[in-house]
This record gives structure tokens, C-alpha cells and sequence, in this order.
């Protein structure tokens, strides 16, 4: 564990530094597009191209700035959340990096995960890992075009906890659970599919001051 502490802090000190980056970037293409405005596009070959540019720069700067911010919370979780967390935060948080697994399928990823917090028993990193995994499993069967729906779901009356549900579109094929039973079993939790769709039931965290059964 301490050296997963070690690497860690040491990708949330990167982090931070490379949001500071992302920061000068984003403030240095906008001072450009400000003088462009000012003054119109240049009087060179190509110059009415400066203006795209400028915009893309700043989609990309956006689009680093949230996959460090995802990053940066990655590299805190296994030391702020080693006992417990939101599970709905964490797998929100690892759709980020999983929506390059679907886009290497040619199909789309679409979480729904803005509910009120879901506090399971596990270590953030674990829990986000069993999200990952799940994606993954759902994804193997899936076909181009696609579309992969996550959401999270509070326990009903006699259930353990929260469940993570991934389903897919179209696809109806029963996804493969070897590699995220396991990592569901560490966590004292279960997995069950079907056509097209995967449901991680989790187990619910005691309540602070409470005993552990």
C-alpha cells in the first residue's frame, strides 16, 4: 500500500502542476483570439486559418483540463478514500478515461450518474476498477454504433447496496464476468448478467461511529 500512496502524491503533485499548464495555455490562446478581434486576421498567406486554430487550441486545453482533473482524483483516492466512497463519484469519474475504450469499439458512452452519493464499502481505486472493469466486459460484445448506458442506483427494500448498471443499446450478448468477479468479491459484493447488460451490486457503508458486521 505505501507504494501506491507514493505513486499517488506523486501523480497529484504532476497533476496539479500540468492544470497549471493547461491554465497558461488557455489564457495565452485567448489574449491571441482577443488581438485577432481587435485588429483582424493578419495580412499573411493563411492567415484566416489562425482563427480555427485558436478555437481547437482551446477545445483541446478543455478537453486536457478534465482528463487531468480525473487524473488528479485517481492519484488522491486510494489516501482520502481508503475505506469507503461514492460509488456513483468514482465510476463517474472513470467514465472519463472508459470513454476511450468505447470509442476504440466505434460505439458511445453515456453515464447518468449525477444522483445523490452512493457511500459503499471499498477503497476508491477498487471501486473504480470494478466500474472499469464492467465497461469493458460490456463493450467485448458490443458492435459499432453502439451506445453504452451507466447509471447507479440506490439499494431497495432487503438489497445490500447500490447497484452500478451497465447496459447496452443493442448488443445481446451476455458479457464475460472473469475479470470483474474477482474484484467484486474483494469488495464483498456480486455481479450478474444478462443480454446486453451487467449490474454490480455493491455493499452499503456503515454509517460513521457505526460497527462493521
Amino acid at each position: 500500500m505505501r507504494d501506491v500512496l507514493f505513486m499517488g502524491n506523486i501523480l497529484a503533485s504532476v497533476t496539479h502542476e500540468m492544470q497549471n499548464v493547461m491554465a497558461i495555455i488557455k489564457e495565452s490562446g485567448a489574449l491571441a483570439d482577443d488581438i485577432l478581434k481587435l485588429n483582424g486576421p493578419p495580412r499573411m498567406r493563411h492567415g484566416d486559418k489562425l482563427d480555427n486554430s485558436l478555437v481547437n487550441i482551446q477545445q483541446q486545453v478543455e478537453r486536457g483540463r478534465t482528463l487531468m482533473l480525473m487524473l488528479n482524483g485517481f492519484a488522491h483516492a486510494a489516501a482520502d478514500y481508503p475505506e469507503s466512497g461514492d460509488l456513483a463519484r468514482f465510476a463517474r469519474q472513470i467514465c472519463i478515461p472508459a470513454q476511450r475504450l468505447a470509442h476504440l469499439k466505434e460505439c458511445s458512452l453515456v453515464p447518468s450518474l449525477d444522483g445523490p452519493p452512493l457511500v459503499v464499502r471499498g477503497n476508491a481505486l477498487t471501486l473504480m476498477e470494478s466500474a472499469y472493469a464492467g465497461i469493458a466486459a460490456v463493450l467485448e460484445g458490443c458492435q459499432a454504433g453502439d451506445t453504452l448506458h451507466v447509471s447507479a442506483a440506490p439499494p431497495q427494500a432487503g438489497e445490500q447496496g447500490p447497484v452500478l448498471r451497465i447496459r447496452a443499446e443493442k448488443s445481446l450478448a451476455e458479457p464475460e464476468q472473469q475479470a470483474v468477479a474477482p474484484i467484486m468479491t474483494g469488495l464483498g459484493g456480486s455481479c450478474r448478467a444478462g443480454m446486453g447488460f451487467l449490474e454490480l451490486r455493491y455493499v452499503t457503508a456503515p454509517a460513521q461511529g457505526e460497527a462493521t458486521p
